[in-house]
């Protein structure tokens, strides 16, 4: 028997098949100059055993640990000295886990879930059931994605543009498939003609659609540019969620207090009649750091293209409940780097949650929605009916409404207790650092404790209480953070960006001769309004770093509450929607340029947290930082919280308050403006 000799040259497609990898790598490699040009003769490209020797060796460094870059240097360098050193540092098994890629592109750990949820990148398969892995030249993925927000492009932006083009891509693929079929079936071909057909044409449609796409990125960016461009030469699982209209109307406290649920969400604007509850938890998004807003907000882009919304077409949008905390690092507090109370266990630096049942209540009716993972290669059929089941069981089952317990009084206010002359002698240390220039305002908290509190009663009662805030609740096992803010950050509705300076506090008479007074007096201090003026000129600023410019009323409005009255300033701006694909801009966007405002934090804005972080003798956690919702669509409300506390699972509160520090501030009248501000919670928690 006479064995055939390897030929001695190879076509593009018989180097791959020999090498065994796809024609695209052998492609990419060339373009990455790790193979030495093929010989030509016309229009055909000829490789020899050089070329396949390179592609196997390259395979093999890379399975080692090498990056292509690394490889490069190889082919010219002494592989016994730095680099050798360094790939066995990064020797591992030729799957990559989450953690390893993560460490060898320098991207947090996080950059990988997006961008697998995105479907940009899959994993390599695995039926073990264990962590997924990474083929090694997904570290060049990432490190060029590192590379171009390195230079300015937001995360968010990525991912939004990766994703379009990922569609696009796939829209292309279907197309090529029917055009290739059509070629075949005109040729009375079979179905290994076209398999064959495939072989020979899918590297040609390649090449082509690449270049082509080079050239038209170059084109346009230049024109864009005002130059010449003559001066140049597969998915995962996804998940599914059902909407259902109720025939009854919910009471969203009732249904948030009756669940066991270790993660609950609940938020109410009583004026407006809408609510929303959510528990459980099908996706949890918790990026880190300073960049944890535009984290969040690619994550839920990439979220929403994995959701498949099963419903009418005016059902709500499903929606992602959460918050963040005021700082990335937890405040060390007077004395070093100590962490200080109180316990924020639960509640991280960002927790957005796609809850497994949303209830919506709204003017029009409520509604349920119920969402379930689809792994990959799993029907979707069989997740919806088990949606459904439950829906039926919950719709049968939803409880009564919870009495309103009105039994609640004007306290007096506090002023007393342990943090009382501590925070005196804050305010004072303030003041003298406005005056020495280190800052021209510093918004200065304390805390307050309270036991046996219940929860659901002061729910109940800050509803009543506070029509025109927005009550909220956001449980983790038997912890809550709840409260009923005055104040929006940022709402998103199409469109429409909304958000307010709210800034000037004083109170309420008994009369609305005497509150008329007082609004006056607030209007007329130079002070009250300097301070009002600083808010409204940071968020102004910070909303045209996103081209988000508005209209601004050149005098204040006056916010009247049960307890107090603030000025206030609303700004509108308008965005511009992408038609098509998935939006680049939501409501967590925006909010990551508006945290935090002077309202909460002071100016210079760097400066004043600084001082807070080193002076301030507790831990913020979720307290003055945005909390909220934020459909998969982008629209969605954020609220500073304040007028909050965190409750324990013993029944035991923290209550939290500030005022903005000054250079002519008096920290005996500071103090009582603190004490006024607890009220609003200590009034519906007194027993």
């Amino acid at each position: 028997m006479t064995v055939a000799e390897p030929p001695d040259r190879y076509r593009v497609e018989e180097l791959a098949e020999a090498a065994g990898v796809a024609v695209d790598t052998v492609r990419y490699y060339q373009r990455r100059k790790l193979l030495p040009p093929p010989r030509k003769e016309g229009r055909v490209a000829w490789y020899g055993e050089i070329h396949l020797a390179r592609v196997k060796e390259i395979r093999a460094l890379a399975e080692r640990g090498f990056t292509l870059a690394q490889i490069k240097d190889l082919s010219t360098a002494d592989a016994s000295g730095l680099l050798a050193d360094l790939a066995a540092e990064n020797a591992a098994d030729p799957d990559l886990d989450r953690a390893e890629l993560a460490r060898r592109a320098e991207v947090p750990e996080f950059i990988v879930d997006i961008v697998v949820n995105a479907g940009l990148l899959v994993p390599v398969a695995d039926t073990s059931g264990g962590e997924p892995r990474f083929p090694a030249d997904a570290v060049d993925m990432l490190v060029a994605a590192r590379t171009l927000v390195s230079e300015g492009v937001t995360l968010e932006e990525l991912t939004a543009l990766a994703m379009r083009h990922a569609t696009h891509v796939e829209d292309v693929i279907d197309d090529a498939l029917e055009l290739f079929k059509r070629n075949s079936d005109r040729r009375g071909g079979s179905r290994d003609d076209l398999v064959g057909l495939m072989h020979r044409l899918v590297p040609v449609a390649s090449d082509l659609v690449g270049r082509h796409f080079e050239r038209t990125l170059r084109t346009r960016a230049l024109a864009r540019m005002g130059g010449d461009p003559a001066d140049t030469a597969v998915l995962g699982g996804g998940l599914v969620v059902v909407a259902r209209r109720l025939d009854v109307r919910l009471d969203a406290v009732a249904v948030f207090a009756s669940s066991t649920e270790h993660h609950r969400a609940l938020w109410i604007r009583p004026e407006r009649g809408l609510a929303f509850v959510g528990l459980g938890a099908v996706e949890t998004i918790t990026p880190v750091g300073d960049g944890r807003f535009s984290a969040a907000s690619a994550a839920r882009a990439a979220l929403a293209a994995r959701v498949h919304r099963i419903g009418p077409a005016d059902a709500p949008a499903p929606m992602l409940l959460g918050g963040f905390s005021f700082s990335s690092s937890g405040w060390g507090g007077p004395g070093g780097d100590t962490p200080r109370g109180p316990d924020w266990a639960g509640f991280p630096e960002a927790s957005w949650v796609l809850p497994a049942l949303t209830f919506v209540d709204r003017p029009d009716g409520s509604w349920i929605l119920a969402a379930a993972r689809v792994e990959a290669g799993a029907e979707e059929s069989s997740a919806i009916d088990a949606l459904d089941r439950r829906v039926d069981a919950v719709i049968a089952d939803l409880p009564p409404a919870v009495p309103v317990d009105l039994d609640f009084r004007d306290g007096k206010v506090s002023i007393e207790g342990p943090t009382a002359a501590p925070y005196e002698t804050l305010v004072a240390d303030a003041v003298a650092a406005i005056s020495a220039g280190e800052m021209g305002k510093v918004v200065l908290a304390r805390t307050h404790e309270e036991v046996d509190v219940d929860p659901t009663a002061v729910l109940t009662r800050l509803r009543a209480r506070y029509p025109t805030c927005a009550v909220f609740s956001f449980a983790v096992g038997g912890r809550q953070f709840l409260g009923a803010s005055p104040e929006q950050l940022v709402s998103l509705d199409g469109r429409q960006v909304r958000t307010a300076a709210l800034a000037g506090t004083t109170g309420v008479g008994w009369d609305d001769t005497t509150d008329k007074g007082l609004a006056a007096e607030m209007l007329a201090s130079a002070k009250i309004r300097a301070e009002h003026q600083f808010v409204v000129d940071d968020i102004t600023h910070r909303l045209a770093a996103l081209g988000l410019v508005g209209e601004t009323p050149p005098e204040p409005e006056v916010l009247r509450l049960a307890r107090l009255q603030h000025l206030r300033t609303p700004i509108t701006a308008r965005i511009e929607r992408r038609a098509g694909g998935v939006s680049d801009m939501d409501v967590l966007r925006v909010a990551g340029v508006l945290h935090p405002t002077p309202a909460v934090a002071g100016t210079p804005t760097a400066a004043a947290v600084a001082w807070l972080e080193s002076r301030e003798a507790f831990d913020r956690g979720w307290y003055a930082a945005p909390v909220g919702w934020c459909d998969l669509d982008g629209n969605g409300e954020l609220r500073v919280a304040l007028r909050s506390a965190l409750v324990d699972d013993a029944g035991t509160a923290t209550l939290f308050a500030g005022a903005g520090i000054v250079a002519d501030s008096v920290p005996a009248d500071e103090l009582a403006e603190t004490g006024v501000k607890l009220r609003a919670l200590l009034d519906v928690m007194d027993r």
